[in-house]
């Protein structure tokens, strides 16, 4: 065999592998952009926006309509750490989760999470953890050394006073080490709103560099061993520098391309939850089934949905389904993908089985964030001037440019080319996932937003 035949054969086995491990790895790459890029001191504090979000907040598939409080954790450097939260209140629903960097949840917190709303002192312990653990926590064991919160208060009404008020009830949320609980300190906090906080994963070189990192500081999984050895033929291994010659470079960027192609391939081609219906969530049954047990039987470990899922979201919900759902739809009423420079019409049924509220949020479909420049991204239940029609229905409409009169109930395409939608269902009803009740595709229509005829 030629030496040129020879180096074929091995830069053939670190691209078929970087794929696989790009796949398998883009949850935790997800989540190490996001601590890189909002929390790299790995400080304890609260980062949180103080009004509703703008597209400077280029992170996944964010929500526009609710208070976002989040926080970095490293309880393998810093011991058992407390995140302690307090009663709801009549205004007020705290609906969050506590995950490793997986993006596994940990818990659900809050009015549909284990306190029910009344409160309680969550305590994550780090991997293998055998000190003694005080009476009065809920007790979290994480096989991870990092982690995270992510915490939504939802709005009563879509109001500056009523965000104001949430706020407040957020301050009296508190993350400290163990350690310091017979006097705990104030979590400090960090208001990101006006800053550009952009998330989005890098299919370059630098989503190596993310990974490589993650491998650094975290312990590796029985479930992952076999990976171990496939990051270390692309040169990536625990204790050794990651220094990628010219072209390593060159396979790994164009490694890292391809398993990003082929997620968006499934995502595009996800099987629809109503039928004849484009609407669809973006995983199987296996993964929301294992997600919530961390992928425990034993059995099956689909972490191809896992990277389908966390290519273009973040967080983890163990009870997905009771406190929120979603739904997500790339394509209108002919299977046509959701063009920018078109008009739509989304007509949402009269009543929508939520005890909180619901909305529609639009995406850049290339990049899955808040279309850059836009000052409209939802269409929600608390909608100021939401117009709504005789029979209870809403149409919410869609495209370069608002409908007269209808103002309220549209949301701008912008600089985009094509957009994705995501309907959120907050307080989910038992009409939702037996599909009792179920969502129209969008259909076109024109500018004045009547029905097209083509």
């Amino acid at each position: 065999m030629t030496d040129v035949a020879e180096r074929d054969i091995a830069d053939r086995l670190v691209y078929r592998r970087a794929v696989e491990a790009a796949i398998w790895g883009m949850a935790a790459v997800n989540f190490e952009v996001m601590r890189s890029v909002m929390a790299p001191d790995r400080k304890i504090e609260f980062l949180y926006w103080s009004k509703l979000l703008d597209w400077r907040n280029q992170t996944l598939t964010p929500n526009p309509d609710l208070i976002y409080y989040m926080a970095f954790m490293d309880p393998g450097r810093d011991g058992p750490i407390v995140v302690d939260i307090p009663p709801a209140t009549d205004e007020h629903v705290l609906n969050g989760s506590l995950c490793n960097i997986w993006q596994v949840p940990l818990e659900d917190v809050g009015k549909f999470g284990a306190d029910a709303g009344n409160g309680a002192r969550y305590l994550i312990l780090p991997p293998g953890f055998d000190g003694a653990v005080p009476e009065g926590y809920l007790v979290l064991p994480s096989d991870t050394n990092q982690t995270y919160a992510l915490l939504r208060s939802v709005l009563p009404e879509a109001t500056q006073q009523a965000l104001d008020s949430g706020l407040e009830y957020c301050r009296g949320i508190r993350i400290y080490p163990l350690a310091d609980a017979d006097n705990p300190p104030e979590t400090p906090r960090r208001d990101l709103f006006g800053e550009l906080v952009d998330t989005r994963i890098p299919y370059t070189l630098e989503f190596w560099k993310a990974l490589d990192r993650v491998v650094q500081a975290e312990p590796w999984l029985p479930r992952d061993r076999a990976f171990a050895e496939m990051l270390a033929t692309i040169g990536i291994e625990r204790g050794t520098p990651f220094e990628p010659d010219a072209r390593r470079v060159e396979l790994l960027e164009e490694a890292v391309r391809e398993a990003h192609a082929s997620i968006r391939e499934i995502y595009r081609n996800d099987p629809p939850f109503y039928d004849g219906r484009h609407w669809f969530f973006p995983a199987g049954r296996d993964f929301t089934e294992g997600q919530s047990h961390n992928f425990a039987d034993g059995q099956v470990y689909p972490y191809t949905d896992r990277a389908v899922v966390y290519h273009m979201a973040f967080i983890g919900l163990k009870r997905l389904g009771v406190g929120q759902f979603y739904l997500v739809n790339l394509r209108d009423a002919h299977g046509e993908i959701l063009r920018s420079d078109r008009t739509y019409r989304l007509r949402v049924p009269a009543g929508v089985p939520v005890s909180q509220y619901w909305s529609v949020t639009m995406y850049d479909g290339e990049d899955h964030t808040l279309i850059r420049g836009n000052a409209t991204y939802s269409v929600s239940s608390q909608q100021p001037g939401l117009r709504v029609n005789e029979d209870g229905s809403v149409d919410v409409y869609l495209g370069p440019t608002a409908i007269p009169g209808m103002e309220a109930n549209c949301v701008g395409t912008g600089e985009s080319e094509t957009f994705e939608l995501m309907f959120r269902f907050y307080g989910v009803g038992p009409g939702v996932l037996n599909k009792q009740w179920q969502l129209d595709d969008p259909v076109v229509v024109d500018a004045a937003g009547h029905t097209s005829t083509r």
